[in-house]
């Protein structure tokens, strides 16, 4: 869950004219939050290693990395679900 609010905010503080040229459109902005969320789910885990003398958990970095890529997904259903009927 915190990778998909790390997304969020990411996205949301992204200045306005990311995006807003012709090859990658909106798609640029929700790229940037997703690597984001991903390179924070990374960081989160290292600091348990080498702070917490823990091992890199798998399970961790798959929860994180399924939170970041719900974020980045939903929208994109939200846009196919209207042509579905």
């Amino acid at each position: 869950m915190a990778c998909y609010l790390v997304a969020d905010v990411t996205y949301n503080f992204l200045p306005k004219f990311i995006g807003s040229d012709a090859y990658w459109g909106p798609l640029l902005p929700l790229l940037i939050a997703t690597a984001v969320a991903c390179l924070v789910g990374i960081g989160k885990e290292l600091w348990d290693k080498y702070h917490d003398k823990e091992k890199i958990s798998a399970g961790d970095l798959t929860m994180d990395f399924f939170g970041a890529l719900t974020w980045f997904f939903i929208p994109k259903i939200a846009e196919i679900i209207p042509y579905l009927n």
